[in-house]
């Protein structure tokens, strides 16, 4: 986008602040739609295509003042709906092409699919956890200490806050590290939680204590090393910030590093 998009852009957002009226509320819809589907593009691109449509609909609503046109709003929400397909493959097409032009070796759209699938999972433990403990209270069954209790809430908490931190690209290593701190509390404690609240398990526990030990000890690691692992993959690197410092000299051309390739 040219200069004139990025402030006629401005201009849009400025107007927002202001007391909302109908067509404010639609057109900020539509601008944290391409927010959404734009939040884990290269920074340039996502830019880029916020502001073309911020001029756009600034542009469309100015014409409708002029020549009084009506129905406007119901427009923008129609393009809105049918527009959605080409905005999702769009994306796609931009992520293929930063995988295209990622470093060798590296992995720009798996690991991150990876850590949310695992994020999901874990956050599944953690409501299984804290729903099996609360109804074991509720009938009288529950046959766990209080730590137990404590661990598997604390640790659920510490799993949406690091789910949501991940959600925004500028935190996404610090949610990452919450969710390594979450998943060992939840499954190191979970499965504690769950024998205690659970007859069958507690059967399977005592028969094979070593083997049910083992398993879980293997697991939380596993868990608190994959999140870890996410975060340095989505810590800003040194060799990033090397990169756009050479950037900013017109007569280097470097190839995109992996801190592009890791949105």
């Amino acid at each position: 986008m040219s200069g004139d998009g990025l402030d006629l852009g401005d201009a849009f957002v400025e107007r927002t602040v202001e007391p909302r009226t109908g067509a404010d509320r639609v057109d900020a819809v539509v601008l944290g739609w391409c927010r959404w589907y734009t939040r884990d593009l290269a920074e340039p691109v996502a830019t880029a295509r916020r502001a073309e449509l911020a001029s756009d609909l600034y542009e469309e609503r100015a014409v409708a003042a002029e020549t009084g046109e009506r129905g406007v709003s119901r427009s923008i929400v129609g393009r809105l709906i049918r527009g959605i397909p080409a905005d999702l493959s769009w994306r796609q097409a931009q992520l293929r092409r930063l995988a295209l032009t990622a470093p060798r070796g590296t992995f720009p759209l798996a690991m991150p699919a990876l850590a949310h699938l695992a994020t999901a999972l874990l956050l599944a433990w953690g409501v299984l956890v804290v729903w099996r403990t609360v109804a074991s209270m509720a009938s009288g069954d529950w046959a766990g200490a209080w730590d137990l209790v404590a661990a598997g809430v604390f640790g659920l908490a510490m799993a949406v806050l690091g789910a949501v931190l991940t959600a925004a690209p500028r935190f996404r290593w610090l949610g990452a590290l919450w969710l390594a701190a979450a998943s060992y509390v939840l499954i190191r404690f979970g499965m504690y939680a769950l024998i205690a609240s659970s007859t069958t398990l507690g059967a399977f526990y005592a028969a094979a204590i070593e083997q049910a030990m083992l398993v879980n000890r293997a697991m939380s690691a596993a868990g608190v090393l994959f999140f870890v692992a996410m975060a340095a993959w989505w810590l800003p690197s040194a060799g990033g910030m090397w990169a756009r410092r050479r950037r900013s000299d017109p007569t280097v051309d470097v190839a995109p590093t992996g801190e592009e390739a890791r949105a």
